[in-house]
């Protein structure tokens, strides 16, 4: 899985930010930038998710008809079978 580039970029400001003192102001503006980045990389992520999740329920309601009329097929297969064997 490779990393995505808003979270690559979040991960490489942190890294630069451990690199300064504490509560030192270059820290501090690094940290606030990496967190932006990390909020980018978290809506990216969830506009991901919705994108399959809509992509899974077209796929399931292009199903459904012809799953409907392979229940029916088999119901009234079924039925036939039934009135045969009496």
């Amino acid at each position: 899985m490779t990393d995505s580039a808003p979270g690559q970029k979040a991960r490489d400001l942190l890294t630069q930010a451990s690199q300064h003192p504490v509560a030192s102001p270059q820290r501090n503006a690094l940290v606030a930038e990496a967190a932006v980045w990390a909020r980018l990389d978290h809506a990216t992520g969830m506009d991901n998710y919705t994108a399959a999740t809509v992509d899974i329920k077209s796929a399931l309601a292009a199903l459904a008809d012809p799953v409907q009329k392979l229940g029916s097929a088999v119901g009234d297969l079924t039925e036939h079978i039934k009135r045969s064997h009496k």
